[in-house]
């Protein structure tokens, strides 16, 4: 039986319009580069980020923290009271995300926030119930370093941890680059 619809429109449009240029990467450098993959510094460490972050999660949810709120509440208790601006600096975290942060901490009464000498200055400190959350956390810390520890290296870890704080402040200190 005889197709019956008529011939589409959109069909003879689209043979009729020009077509956009492409870049044509050749399949063998596409090849060569896909074969590298497994040297990207930046896919290793947002998948080891995932990775632990996940794990650390997992082992801090009886404590009722993740990970992120317990790094945070780490560098806040290590320094406080501590201007937010440093807390940036210490963590490497940009300001709008880190405000967001705080805030959430702050309504979740774990850390209280008060205007520093000039209003543009945010000063931040562990709340009780904050310092609580964080003394309440720490023995599944401890079991999750060790655990992660039998799999990786602390030592190795805290290495590149260093390493990539001093490559941030010469990328930083760079001719040209300048903290936002």
């Amino acid at each position: 039986m005889a197709d019956r619809r008529a011939p589409s429109r959109r069909r003879a449009d689209s043979a009729a319009a020009p077509r956009k240029a492409s870049v044509r990467v050749p399949d063998a450098r596409i090849a060569n580069v896909v074969a590298r993959g497994p040297e990207c510094a930046f896919a290793n460490v947002r998948m080891l980020g995932r990775v632990v972050g996940a794990f650390y999660d997992d082992m801090l949810r009886p404590a009722e923290l993740r990970a992120a709120q317990l790094a945070l509440l780490w560098a806040i208790v290590a320094r406080e009271p501590v201007d937010q601006k440093e807390l940036g600096r210490m963590t490497e975290t940009d300001q709008t995300t880190l405000s967001r942060t705080v805030e959430n901490l702050r309504a979740a009464g774990l850390v209280i926030v008060a205007r520093g000498t000039d209003r543009r200055t945010r000063i931040i400190r562990l709340s009780p119930r904050g310092r609580a959350a964080f003394a309440r956390a720490l023995p599944f810390w401890e079991e999750a370093q060790r655990r992660l520890a039998e799999s990786v290296s602390l030592d190795e870890l805290a290495r590149l941890a260093r390493a990539a704080r001093r490559f941030s402040r010469a990328r930083l200190t760079a001719p040209g680059k300048a903290r936002a």
